[in-house]
């Protein structure tokens, strides 16, 4: 057993921050819920007059103030683990927001009144916009807080030498807010176990808040409850780990088995009805898209055209779901020789996984530069969508020469329908390194809901305008 102390760090007590932190956040929640049910009163959606409300909007407003603050404390959007955490924290606000929805319509049929929805409906979708908003907005300030009075949550790591690194990695992702102090490193195969009392003295003496427990082959099996006895007397918070990499919350459930309480993890599904939703979603999406930008789009065409000689399209066969392949549309933002080029310039890059990017690429044109600032050569992808190759969200589709360099754990990307965005490009695009990035793709693949990609697309709307990560 290794106990690494470090010197304790002086910041503000993590309760009173992460108090204030929440309090803030109820009121930010309050005043978007209050501003959107404010603004459907004020304009006078859904009622012949502004200001003018009969009984079912009524019974809406009423229900939406109510029950939409409940549901987001029942479902926990304020948690310390999802503090300042983005798609996770987004993901409980949409969930939260839906089943607001939900029971209010459900209350306003049991009344017997069908009417309102047109109401509930604008509540809903500026509400939940608001709410967005404003957890963006206190995202921001928490990581600014967080630079200038350290990190909300110090951190203390029990755990075998195998999972130590891991868990280190794990800490680092969450953008300061825990941050680790010290640890004790159990040997995976321990002829005798560490005293509780020493363990959680050492967390003490470099003033962490939570001790981080990974379960091990431990000499004593009572040692992780004798663990808890010995923190009963102090104000360390106890976190442990299921010692699972990048299994989500929605596929994890505490199950009582004769007085075990044990963890249920579901295995990642890819079929089923949301499988119908998602292809739903789709077509309506890729058929919308292609009418608002068939002008900005022939507008790109031309541009192109008169740019450089060669096609406005760039067709390429790339790797589907399953093994497929299909031909992936572009607008072409390279000069007509550029795949004559690609494998020498790939041995020039020595690059460090199967996909081949690079930061500045002689290959590409004026205008092709500026469509792949803004990300709008994906666009003609859109058709793909609508033919069944791709979908909106998912992992990208890599050339076949790519996907050979594939190893059996990036395989695992093509269980999934590829998309026009994904995971991976909402968290860095090409700023990231290949196994970052296969690792995001996994966990978007092994984790995907319906929210999730509603959050993968409202983040993308960021991705884009920001321009980070994309050449």
């Amino acid at each position: 057993m290794v106990a690494h102390p470090t010197t304790p760090l002086e910041v503000p007590r993590a309760e009173a921050r992460e108090a204030s932190q929440r309090r803030a956040m109820v009121v930010v929640d309050l005043a978007m819920i209050a501003i959107a049910l404010g603004a459907v009163i004020l304009s006078g959606i859904g009622a012949s007059a502004p200001f003018r409300l009969d009984s079912p909007r009524l019974f809406i407003v009423v229900a939406v103030a109510i029950l939409w603050p409940v549901m987001l404390w029942e479902m926990q959007t304020r948690a310390t683990t999802v503090l300042g955490a983005g798609s996770e924290e987004y993901r409980r606000v949409l969930v939260a927001s839906l089943w607001t929805m939900v029971l209010t319509a459900a209350g306003a049929y049991a009344f017997g009144s069908s009417r309102g929805r047109d109401t509930l409906l604008i509540i809903a979708i500026l509400g939940t916009v608001l709410l967005m908003v404003g957890r963006n907005v206190m995202r921001v300030l928490l990581h600014r807080q967080l630079k200038s009075l350290g990190p909300l949550h110090q951190v203390y790591v029990v755990a075998p030498q195998s999972s130590d690194e891991m868990l280190s990695g794990q800490l680092e992702r969450t953008e300061g807010i825990f941050s680790r102090v010290g640890g004790w490193t159990i040997p995976d195969v321990s002829p005798e176990d560490p005293e509780p009392d020493d363990v959680v003295a050492a967390a003490l003496g470099v003033g962490a808040d939570t001790l981080l427990y990974a379960p091990g082959n431990h000499a004593d099996p009572t040692w992780p409850r004798r663990l808890g006895w010995a923190m009963e007397d102090t104000d360390l918070s106890l976190l442990v780990s299921p010692a699972l990499a990048d299994v989500a919350g929605p596929r994890m459930s505490i199950e009582p088995v004769e007085g075990m309480a044990l963890l249920r993890v579901d295995m990642p599904r890819f079929s089923g009805p949301a499988r119908v939703v998602k292809r739903t979603i789709d077509i309506l999406g890729s058929v919308l898209g292609l009418i608002v930008l068939a002008v900005p789009m022939g507008l790109m065409a031309l541009a192109i055209k008169r740019d450089s000689p060669g096609p406005v399209f760039f067709r390429q066969r790339r790797a589907g779901v399953a093994g497929t392949t299909f031909l992936c549309w572009k607008f072409r933002t390279m000069y007509q020789d550029a795949d004559s080029q690609r494998g020498d310039l790939r041995e020039q890059l020595d690059d460090d996984g199967a996909t081949f990017k690079m930061a500045v690429d002689p290959r590409v044109t004026r205008v092709g530069r500026f469509l792949r600032r803004w990300s709008l050569d994906e666009l003609p992808q859109l058709f793909n969508v609508l033919a069944g190759d791709m979908s909106l969200v998912g992992p990208r589709p890599h050339p076949l020469d790519d996907v050979e360099r594939y190893d059996d754990v990036a395989t695992r990307r093509l269980l999934a329908k590829p998309g026009m965005t994904g995971l991976w490009q909402v968290s860095g695009r090409s700023d990231l390194d290949w196994n970052q990035a296969v690792t995001l793709d996994l966990y978007y693949i092994e984790n995907w809901s319906m929210s999730l990609d509603m959050i993968i697309f409202l983040r993308t709307l960021k991705a884009v305008a920001t321009g980070s990560g994309a050449y």
